[in-house]
Formats: structure tokens, sequence, C-alpha cells
């Protein structure tokens, strides 16, 4: 192996890498077991996905209608389902949430349950409702639910952020207040108090970013006394301080991820001053509070907000949403993948539904799944129960033959790539750039050679 990678370094020709080949594909599954848009949806421990909540729509009379439907849909058969199979044995349930609610937050926890906190309770007519402290937790184990702390306030629209050591950190949702619950001791912390009230805003965990083993919270925009800012939380001290850095425009609905290196990508949104959806893309430090606009999501000139944020390593996927212009909303069928290295959208599609206000889980595998949301009937939004998955086809750096390993199999083609770089297909050129810096050389070699001893 050391003469190989000798005799490669001695051979390796220069060039410039083209951009990653990325793409996807989307594929019908089954449907939910009800319509319903601003419900919540989380990945178990066992891939198999948790549906909570939501508002579906009653037709005579028209109303809105609060859900407190449960639904888990299986990544093997691709269907949904009202009964869960406990994953502790025993029979199977057919588990409800005691308040029915929506717009709420949900998160599973590191021991496997899911926390489900707030949301607007009461639907009727076009109004969602009124917002609840109620808290609620699912057991897989049991596939039981039962009572959890209620919060201090009511929360709607709201965040929650898991941290590495297993809190809750609950943020938002009309006020200027946040708490942090400890799953362990099932108790909430006094409440803490930001510098602006948030609503429908965005929220990523920083890691490590205080040292290492203690994260730190990003809030980004958000309806509130602060729609263009940006604030840190420390959890452990209930402190937080004000980002220097402001959006160019004040927006709600937006979307945030946090990047391989510690960067943090944020998305469209709705301005708050006007209404309008907008076409805005940053890319944020927060080690320097740095904030620089790069180029937003092609084809959407009319920008979008309420879409699906899905990080992906050096990727991110965007799905669905809406756009409004002058109090006029479309709901999307949009999906665009970022690469972090490049700053680029290399990938836009149509989805084969349109989603608004709707859930987005990655599976096991890495393809995504698309919950039911809103969808224009008669010129308005109404709920609906298609589903779908996203398959990404990503390059694996290493893998140039594109069978999905890293072996014996791909040395022929990565040396033929090296020393003809002009004449490697986009995928190779990419699969062979192993440390990312658009060149094809020497400087490759040690880490494909790690690829293909650490496999």
């Amino acid at each position: 192996m050391i003469l190989f990678a000798a005799a490669m370094t001695l051979h390796a020709g220069c060039g410039l890498a083209p951009a990653a080949s990325v793409s996807g594909t989307f594929e019908n599954v089954g449907n939910d077991t009800v319509p319903r848009f601003f419900h919540k949806a989380t990945r178990l421990h066992d891939g198999r996905v948790l549906v909570t909540g939501g508002m579906t729509l009653q037709i005579f009379p028209p109303s809105l209608i609060s859900l407190n439907r449960i639904a888990t849909y299986d990544p093997v058969s691709r269907t949904f389902s009202d009964s869960f199979a406990p994953t502790g044995g025993g029979p199977a349930t057919n588990p409800l949430l005691a308040t029915a609610r929506s717009s709420h937050t949900q998160t599973t926890l590191l021991d496997g349950r899911v926390l489900i906190t707030g949301g607007h309770i009461g639907a009727s007519g076009t109004n969602p409702g009124t917002a609840t402290t109620s808290v609620e937790i699912f057991n897989p184990i049991t596939g039981a639910v039962t009572p959890g702390p209620v919060m201090a306030i009511p929360r709607a629209m709201h965040t929650d952020t898991l941290l590495a050591d297993g809190r809750v950190v609950v943020c938002g949702g009309g006020s200027n207040t946040w708490q942090v619950l400890d799953p362990i001791t099932n108790t909430w912390s006094t409440q803490f108090f930001l510098a602006h009230s948030r609503i429908s805003h965005a929220a990523v965990r920083l890691a490590d970013f205080r040292g290492p083993g203690l994260d730190s919270v990003l809030l980004i925009g958000g309806g509130g006394s602060g729609p263009a800012t940006m604030e840190f939380l420390n959890p452990d001290a209930g402190t937080t301080s004000l980002a220097t850095s402001v959006l160019s425009v004040g927006v709600d609905d937006l979307g945030a991820a946090v990047l391989p290196d510690g960067t943090v990508l944020i998305v469209g949104g709705q301005s708050i001053a006007t209404g309008n959806t907008v076409n805005l893309a940053y890319r944020f430090n927060p080690e320097t509070d740095t904030l620089v606009s790069i180029d937003p999501p092609p084809n959407r000139p009319d920008g979008l907000s309420d879409h699906a944020v899905i990080p992906m390593g050096r990727y991110v996927a965007l799905f669905g949403g809406e756009q409004e212009i002058s109090g006029n909303d479309t709901e999307l069928d949009y999906c665009a993948i970022f690469d972090s290295a490049t700053n680029t959208w290399p990938f836009t599609a149509a989805m084969n539904r349109v989603h608004d206000d709707f859930p987005a889980v990655q599976l096991e595998d890495g393809a995504i799944l698309l919950i039911g949301g809103g969808a224009p009937l008669f010129g308005n939004e109404a709920p609906t129960n298609l589903a779908e998955i996203f398959v990404p086809i990503l390059p694996q750096p290493g893998d140039l033959n594109a069978d999905g390993a890293i072996n014996e199999l791909d040395i022929p083609f990565f040396v033929s790539v090296l020393i003809a770089p002009e004449s490697a297909t986009v995928k190779q050129a990419a699969a062979a750039d192993l440390n990312d810096d658009d060149a094809l050389d020497g400087q490759d070699v040690p880490l494909f050679v790690a690829a293909l001893t650490d496999r």
C-alpha cells in the first residue's frame, strides 16, 4: 500500500475538479393516516418516524380542527399506521395525544422517548387556537403517551433544541422567555429572558461553542421585537447575548442549518415589514460574528418561507414551503441542494407533490421523508395526507466506480483520474477530490489510501 501511494504521488497529475455532481429522486410512499398541516415528526431510535398533531379541515361547516392523532411511518413497508408496535414487546397500541395541538415542537430525546411541547389548541373556523403550556411524552418502549411537566408559559410556533447532554432548550413562541428541560429529572429550569421576543424564528445548536461539551444555541430572526437580530444562548448560565451581525431584512418562517465547518446557513423567510417572502441567503460565522450574503436558492425570484431544511454533511437540502407576494400565497413543490464547499446550489428539482407547513425527516438510509402539509385548494391552503421520499445522490469521496463501496476496485479509476483529470467524469472527479480543494493532485492520495484502509 505504501508503494502504491508513493507511485501515485509520483505520477499524479494536477487538474481542477469540477463541481460535485449532486442529484436525487422523488418517490411516492403511502399516505399519512389523516390530512394535516402544522404537524410535527421525528425519527425514533428504531428507524420509524412518529407523526403527531397538526390541524385538519372540516368540510361542513368549514373549520380548522386541532388533531390529537399519532401515526407511525415504517420505512421498510413505506406505509403509515395509527397502530404502534412497542419496542418493549406486547400488543400494539393506538396512541393519541391527550391534548390536540398544532405548531408544537417535537424532539426525540437521547433515551428514545419523544418530547412534545406547547402548540396551538382549540382550532375553530380560520383560527388555529390559543397557545398552551401542555407537555406530553411518548414512550416507544410501551407505546404510551403520558403527561410531562408543564412549561411556565404558553408557547406556540416556538423552537426546541436538543443539547449534547440530553437537555432541551425551548425558546420564544410569542414571548421573550426560554427554559431548559432536564429529561432525567423531568423538570424545567426557571424562566430566562431573551433580548427580544421571538415567534416562528430559527434555532440551531452550536456544538462545543463555549468549550468541549459546552453547547450554545443560536436564535435567528422571527416575529417579535428583533426580526433581524441573532442571539446566543448559554444554557448553563441562563444568559443571552446579541450578535453584532444582523440580517439585511427582518424575517420569520426562515430556515437555518449548521455546516461542517461550524458556520450557519440561513435561507429565506417572510419579511416582517412587507409580508412578502424574500430570496436571501447568508453564511454566518458564530466564532467571528460575521455574516456574509451568498447566492440564494436559484429560480426563486419571489423567495420562499416555511421550507424544510435538512443538513446532509457537506450539503443541505431545502424542500417546499410557500411564496407570498402582496398577500397572495403560493404553495411550492420546490427543492434545492446547497453545497457548503462551493457556496453554490448545484441541484434544483420539483417534488412530486406540493408541501407547505409540513415536517421533513431524514431516515436511517439517508432518504428524506416529506409528510403532508398544505396544498392549494380553490385559492386557499388545505391539508393533505400525501407523502414522498427524496433519495439524494451525493458523491462519496473515494467511491470512483459508484458501486457504493470504497475498495480495491476503485484504485485504477483513482490512478486514471490523477494522471488524466481532463478525461474524468464529473462524478469521478468529485469522488477523487477527497480534500475538497477543487484540485486533483497528490494531496488527495493519502486521504484515498486512508479511505481504503478504514473501510
